[in-house]
């Protein structure tokens, strides 16, 4: 089945980026041991969200002209996470304008979320997020069901087992509200091959 230009999958490049980023999440976040950590981060989509599909928390935190002052959350302390979060952000915009279905499969966002951050300059992105704590939310709290799939068979050393908590994970990150009118995600999902080689360096 020829594969359609205007749907390619993310590139090897866009997947390092993805390893790289879940890597620096997971030592920020948890306790995993050091063979768990490389398996769990060579999942083929980014372990933490960004409010994706979050559209209103997004519309009020980009307005031009927002009272930030009393309602904003507090800074967040965390310097690393604030580093992850630029990172992130600045990966997905860039992805975004460059391949939005790409972008869509490793985050699960809305083609309405791409194209609100495609729209700003990126310093000017990078600006209306600054100092935000609600921004990052893990995949593996929440949903706790997510989570709980993910940081176990989503780590276990038998690729097998690995392979089949991750990608119904992923299935799910796809699939969910949001998603549903793009009818050629869940197919492109079984596609993808290019994560799970790089998973298996990491057993």
């Amino acid at each position: 089945m020829q594969q359609s230009n205007e749907f390619s999958g993310p590139s090897p490049d866009d997947y390092a980026n993805v390893l790289v980023l879940n890597t620096a999440f997971i030592k920020a976040t948890s306790l995993l041991k050091g063979p768990q950590r490389g398996r769990l981060a060579a999942a083929p989509f980014l372990l933490f969200s960004l409010r994706e599909n979050d559209i209103e928390w997004w519309e009020d935190v980009l307005a031009d002209q927002r009272q930030g002052d009393l309602m904003q959350e507090a800074k967040a302390e965390n310097a690393e996470l604030r580093r992850i979060e630029t990172a992130a952000m600045s990966f997905l915009w860039q992805l975004g304008r460059r391949n939005p279905y790409a972008a869509r499969i490793i985050s699960g966002a809305s083609i309405t979320w791409c194209e609100t951050i495609a729209e700003l300059p990126l310093l000017t992105l990078l600006d209306r997020i600054a100092g935000r704590s609600d921004l990052m939310t893990s995949r593996l709290e929440a949903p706790v069901t997510l989570g709980k799939r993910l940081l176990g068979g989503g780590t276990s050393s038998k690729r097998q087992v690995r392979r089949s908590s991750q990608f119904s994970v992923f299935q799910t990150l796809l699939t969910r509200t949001g998603l549903d009118s793009f009818t050629q995600l869940p197919a492109a999902a079984c596609r993808l091959s290019a994560p799970m080689r790089v998973q298996d360096k990491k057993s």
